[in-house]
């Protein structure tokens, strides 16, 4: 009989919203190889309590960005009853996995809950996973002795490549969801004031968090810089990444350890440039992409990846990548940490 496994979150709002992440329907459709989802196509409007009808039909938990919880709706009273459910949990054999996508989150608000969140998790959970090797250390600074417990796992890629090429029309491709914590208000404010700003032909698309954001980096826009406010579908990207040099990560160094963008972009064939950071790092250090420490730096290496007309080094690197990082293979490797 499979054992079974609550995921969170499991809320519909965000793909309402044309903010769609799939990693919870791609962690659903790879581990059901192995397990029963309790909660499978059972959206919840109840945050953290939708758990307690599942008490009694679960063995496992496995929380994805719980560290944001304190941002949602009803915020604290949900983090106090995370906090009540520990017990509960080891009371009835329940064991927690927690998937650690980031340092601590993308936002500063409600911070101190955050960091309670965090260590809690760590200390609670009988298994953690990170996309990114930085999190094993990170993890231990937070608690000593957790290292041990932290599991490193690439984040899973699908092979998106198809043959056939596109005409280039941009120097440089920022897709994907805009936040602040993403950094591309900083790197225009570091284009326009080092009068860079008609250097590269560039297209910032996707959908934004906040009209007030997208406001401040709209004002940036000019003949060579082009920002739209608007969801991505999968052909249209195709497309966009044949048609551009380089996709670009201007991330904040402070809160991101993996990112699904990144890994989309490498299933895509991208050539990409990233911080120095987190998976990001971990990718350069394979040879499959590069990294910057600061926009200074960017600017000198994004000038070396438009020099080069090709790269078969880091596309046979990629490859490799592609073919053992798959879904099912992660799913795999969770498999065994859990027997």
């Amino acid at each position: 009989m499979s054992k079974k496994i609550y995921i969170f979150p499991t809320s519909s709002r965000d793909e309402n919203l044309g903010l769609y992440n799939p990693y919870i329907d791609d962690l659903i459709r790879s581990l059901g190889r192995y397990y029963d989802f309790v909660n499978k196509d059972k959206p919840s409007s109840s945050g953290i309590f939708d758990l307690l009808k599942y008490l009694g039909k679960t063995d496992y938990v496995f929380f994805n960005w719980i560290e944001k919880l304190p941002e949602n709706k009803g915020g604290s009273i949900q983090t106090l009853f995370l906090f009540s459910l520990f017990p509960i949990l080891k009371l009835l054999n329940i064991k927690v996995i927690w998937l650690m996508h980031n340092k601590l989150a993308h936002t500063k608000e409600h911070l101190f809950l955050k960091k309670a969140i965090f260590r809690k998790m760590i200390r609670k959970a009988c298994c953690v996973i990170t996309h990114s090797s930085e999190g094993i250390s990170y993890g231990e600074n937070m608690v000593r002795g957790s290292a041990k417990k932290i599991h490193y796992f690439p984040h899973p890629v699908k092979d998106r490549r198809n043959a056939g090429r596109k005409e280039i029309l941009y120097d440089i491709l920022i897709w994907g969801t805009i936040s602040p914590y993403k950094g591309i208000d900083k790197f225009l404010e570091f284009l326009h004031a080092n009068n860079l700003e008609k250097k590269y032909k560039t297209l910032i698309v996707g959908k934004s968090t906040s009209e007030n954001h997208f406001g401040q980096i709209s004002k940036y826009a000019n003949q060579n810089i082009l920002i739209q406010n608007k969801f991505i579908e999968d052909d249209m990207l195709r497309d966009l990444i044949k048609q551009s040099r380089i996709i670009l990560f201007t991330y904040s160094r402070s809160s991101i350890l993996s990112s699904g963008v990144l890994m989309d972009s490498i299933g895509y064939g991208a050539n990409i440039i990233g911080p120095d950071v987190g998976a990001f790092a971990d990718l350069a250090k394979e040879g499959i992409l590069n990294t910057f420490k600061d926009f200074e730096d960017l600017a000198r290496v994004i000038d070396k990846q438009l020099d080069k007309s090709d790269n078969e080094n880091a596309k046979n690197k990629s490859d490799i990548f592609l073919q053992n990082n798959t879904w099912e293979k992660f799913a795999e490797n969770v498999n065994k940490v859990l027997a």
